[in-house]
């Protein structure tokens, strides 16, 4: 009965049970900050990229070359973004009346943070768009 009692009074296994039931929603949870982290880091990289080829088309005179400027644009600044790659990422450009608009598609299922089945993710195609209206303000 004694050795019963002395075991009883001893919890150094319990630690190691409890982390074992907490490991996997700690996992989960530290997973889950790092996805959303990466698709958020995407996503604002694919409006930088939409910001920066709509500005840029500003300088065109007909909508292939402003088609053209807003490709280089966005070659240029792909080579700023390591988190990027340039086939993972589409751009078109359309035009009605006076308004450009550009969309950004970005690729992110090669991405294995969107390939992890524990945490649900968003949908990894990332799309963003930036208008601006060609000749001015009048």
């Amino acid at each position: 009965m004694r050795r019963f009692r002395s075991f009883h009074q001893d919890e150094r296994g319990a630690t190691i049970v409890e982390f074992a039931l907490v490991l996997p929603l700690l996992a989960m949870l530290l997973l889950g900050i790092l996805g959303y982290g990466q698709y958020f880091l995407l996503a604002h990289s694919a409006q930088q990229l939409a910001n920066d080829a709509a500005r840029a088309t500003v300088a065109g005179l007909s909508p292939g070359e402003r088609l053209t400027i807003a490709n280089a644009a966005v070659a240029r600044s792909l080579s700023t973004l390591p988190e990027l790659k340039p086939q993972t990422v589409s751009l078109a450009v359309t035009e009605a009346s006076e308004l450009v608009t550009v969309r950004v598609r970005i690729d992110a299922s090669g991405n294995p943070m969107f390939r992890v089945p524990l945490v649900p993710m968003p949908d990894p195609l990332i799309e963003r768009r930036a208008v601006v209206r060609q000749g001015g303000f009048g």
